[in-house]
């Protein structure tokens, strides 16, 4: 309205036709893209919006001539003073609102005007007033982004102090199994980490399509070891023999994937050293394992669905080239206690969708599954369960082995409870030693590994009859520690490490 005593409408005038033009104008400009209206977010509505605050928020600097409106083919221009207010250029007086200036204006063309719609007509340097106050709205709306995201920043800060309890309520959460029949036809609606009821073949009336046999506890013993070492989930593979006529899988082999999983550009690195160590042993890749740290040993729909993905490439392209390939899921951290390795660990295969319905789900289902318990242990797997040691440590999702636990245990005795039944009977102390000495490393001290095999005379007489070496060239024994190759960018070998690791193979006993 005018500040001089001449305006052509009074203060109540005024004030009726700013709440007008104020309507008018917010439901073109202060509807946001989601239809919230400005008024309704809590935040900035639209009669809070003046020259000052636009000025004061750098979109409009004050101009001579800046301001003008057309009406009815005339021209009127204002300047923007630096309070705010808008001086006619026509008649010297001077204006708190574009809406006071516009039903000004407009009355010298039409007396008969009523209502000035002063944001949707005054211009700012030929923008209309509507483009500026969306301009503030929107970044309004960015501050409060970048507010909320500075605050997960702030919370993120004390994540490592939150550990414990977020580890705690992780424990409690109940996880829900959903039934296969439940999830009927694909959709992308479904949760791919949903859990999926496994059971086994005898529970729907049909038998097993083959036996599978651990003929090394080892192997159960480096999936377990792996699994324990940190919070986060891993992956790896398992090799062994697929034999025809029995239709029997033995799973001889664990091959840790020392590499994260978002670290995309080191797998293919990582794979090709996994499968040339399963080719130089003449073994088969038989199946894949990883870990739900919290969770159910239960596998979800991508599980599923990635096993099936394995199943059909393990294929062939016949009934002579087929090897079956089967998953497995081990939970190390089952609700804070000590339970054996076998109680956590799922052997799972999945049966693809029937024909008449391929829009369904893979159904998994648990495999049964033997074990025999070795005699003894390969010392390559002693030295694949030092580089994974290696890999975890100091990592920020590292498992602390001396925290306390709920029930009074630590996660070392965590770990001994599961890995006890799978080591060697006759060598567990030593193994378990063994264990001690990677987690809880002391300065100078020998190769673990070497500590291991020299301490027992069996272990040591035995390593060169691992029938996966026999057929071998002895000079090719010698040159296969380390047997898997790690990330080489994460755990880099050293010379004294390959020395090591060669001197346990070069004083055993040839063959």
């Amino acid at each position: 309205m005018s500040v001089t005593g001449e305006s052509l409408i009074d203060d109540d005038d005024a004030s009726v036709l700013e709440e007008e033009d104020d309507l008018q104008s917010t439901a073109d400009s202060d509807t946001l893209p989601s239809g919230r209206s400005a008024r309704s977010r809590g935040g900035l509505a639209s009669r809070g919006v003046t020259l000052p605050l636009l000025m004061k928020e750098g979109f409009l600097e004050p101009g001579d001539g800046a301001m003008s409106i057309d009406y009815l083919g005339q021209k009127f221009r204002g300047d923007l003073l630096a309070d705010g207010q808008i001086r006619s250029q026509e008649t010297s007086e001077l204006f708190s609102s574009p809406s006071s200036w516009a039903i000004h204006c407009k009355k010298i063309v039409n007396p008969e005007k009523k209502s000035g719609c002063g944001w949707a007509s005054v211009k700012y340097r030929g923008k209309k007033l509507d483009i500026f106050k969306n301009m503030l709205f929107k970044r309004r709306r960015e501050r409060e982004r970048e507010q909320g995201e500075q605050e997960e920043e702030y919370e993120s800060a004390y994540e490592d102090e939150k550990k414990d309890l977020l580890l705690k309520k992780r424990a409690l959460i109940q996880k829900i199994i959903v039934k296969h029949e439940v999830l009927g036809t694909r959709s992308a609606d479904h949760d791919p980490s949903t859990l999926l009821e496994c059971v086994p073949f005898s529970e729907l009336g049909k038998i097993q399509p083959f036996t599978v046999t651990v003929t090394s506890s080892t192997a159960l013993t480096v999936v377990g070891f792996h699994s324990h070492l940190t919070d986060s989930e891993v992956v790896g593979y398992l090799a062994g023999r697929w034999d025809v006529n029995t239709h029997d899988l033995a799973i001889t082999h664990a091959f840790p994937v020392r590499c994260r999983l978002a670290e995309k550009n080191k797998w293919k690195r990582v794979e090709y050293d996994i499968y040339t160590a399963i080719e130089e042993r003449k073994l088969t890749l038989v199946g894949w394992y990883h870990s739900h740290p919290h969770s159910p040993p239960t596998p979800t729909i991508r599980d599923s669905d990635l096993q099936l993905d394995y199943q059909i490439k393990m294929k062939g392209s016949s009934d002579a080239s087929y090897t079956p390939c089967v998953g497995m899921i081990y939970t190390p951290f089952p609700k804070n206690k000590k339970r054996p390795l076998q109680s956590n660990l799922l052997c799972y295969w999945v049966m693809p969708p029937h024909e008449m319905r391929p829009g369904d789900y893979p159904r998994p289902m648990a495999m049964e599954y033997t074990v025999a318990r070795d005699s003894y242990i390969h010392q390559d797997a002693l030295t694949e369960m030092r580089l994974c040691a290696e890999f975890y440590r100091g990592a920020p999702d590292a498992v602390n082995f001396t925290r306390p636990l709920p029930d009074g245990s630590t996660n070392w005795e965590r770990l001994k409870s599961a890995l006890e039944p799978c080591v060697p009977a006759k060598h567990g102390a030593q193994i378990i030693e063994f264990f001690h000495d990677l987690l809880f490393p002391r300065p100078g001290s020998e190769c673990p590994e070497a500590k291991v095999v020299l301490s027992t005379a069996a272990l040591l007489a035995d390593r060169c009859s691992d029938p996966s070496l026999a057929d071998l060239p002895a000079h090719r024994r010698r040159v296969l520690s380390p047997p898997l190759a790690a990330d080489v960018s994460a755990v880099p070998a050293t010379e004294s490490d390959d020395e090591d690791r060669r001197m346990v193979i070069d004083e055993a006993p040839g063959p």
